[in-house]
């Protein structure tokens, strides 16, 4: 099977456009990449730090936290901010298990996608993720392979064309402003997912975890701001029930797992009353490349 925007990808090492052989990718110039048995893609540019993907037990968390429902809203708001009339792939840097892309291909039946990220343990299960076929964030999927898994750095140059992409999706993650607006379509959008102060605020004092930065807001503004302009954000701010597995999922799939040892958030999260009402409060802001 032909890898999904196949058309979309470029060489690490050179830029110049893939082709495919049975499970070789290759480019003009000789570079050649073997499709992992899991299925997904090694184009890891030169310099690349492959050692920062989340862990096995942080993919299993996050797999089992959002097919849960917890974050649909979240989930629904980013898809529809996705849709543009810009031809290309949707392309989500630090894509992990690939669930925010497959609800954001499942608006457009004509669209690709192309999930990257470090973790190949989210990348297994990526290359697996089926498309909604309405974008309805649910958790029965459609079964059509329109994404394309690869593991690259999101700090180094992606394995994307120039301006092959229609939407960018960067959900509660990092950012490399320059190459998003580099493979970014003119008429294309980038999505930007990220926490609001109070995100998760019941858990935060109670279990030691990282806060959001109040100043986080101004940082991505100056980040974008000299490439993208802003259009209207949308806010989303609602409340949900979490027993102590849900919660100890919620954190384990996070930055904070990596700063608390199993034996302590175990302690921690048991000190709690059997189920916590949790803020989730976040923004969703479109960007347009300027000019």
């Amino acid at each position: 099977m032909t890898l999904p925007a196949l058309a979309a990808l470029a060489c690490p090492n050179c830029g110049q456009a893939l082709d495919q052989a049975d499970r070789r990718l290759s480019c003009p110039s000789g570079h050649s990449f073997d499709l992992a048995k899991q299925g997904y893609a090694p184009l890891l540019a030169p310099g690349s730090n492959a050692t920062t993907g989340d862990t096995a037990d942080q993919v299993a968390a996050r797999e089992e936290f959002l097919s849960s429902g917890a974050y649909d809203p979240l989930l629904a708001a980013v898809a529809a901010a996705s849709v543009t009339d810009a031809p290309g792939a949707v392309v989500e840097p630090g894509c992990g298990t690939g669930h925010y892309l497959a609800a954001a291909l499942g608006k457009d039946p004509a669209r690709e996608g192309i999930g990257l990220d470090t973790s190949k343990y989210a990348l297994r299960r990526c290359a697996k993720r089926e498309v909604p076929e309405d974008g309805e964030p649910r958790r029965a999927a459609g079964t059509q392979a329109r994404l394309a898994a690869v593991l690259a750095d999101a700090w180094n140059r992606l394995p994307v064309r120039d301006g092959a992409a229609a939407a960018v999706l960067n959900v509660f993650a990092p950012r490399n402003a320059d190459e998003i607006a580099r493979v970014l379509h003119p008429r294309g959008a980038l999505v930007v997912l990220t926490p609001r102060l109070d995100h998760l605020r019941e858990l935060v004092d109670a279990l030691d975890l990282l806060s959001v930065d109040p100043a986080k807001p101004q940082r991505t503004a100056d980040q974008l701001g000299s490439l993208f302009e802003t259009e209207p954000a949308d806010e989303i701010s609602y409340s949900i029930g979490l027993g102590h597995e849900s919660i100890r999922r919620l954190v384990g799939m996070g930055p904070s797992a990596r700063h608390h040892g199993a034996a302590e958030l175990d302690a921690a999260v048991a000190a709690l009353p059997e189920r916590v009402d949790v803020t989730v409060s976040a923004t969703v802001t479109r960007w347009r490349p300027k000019g």
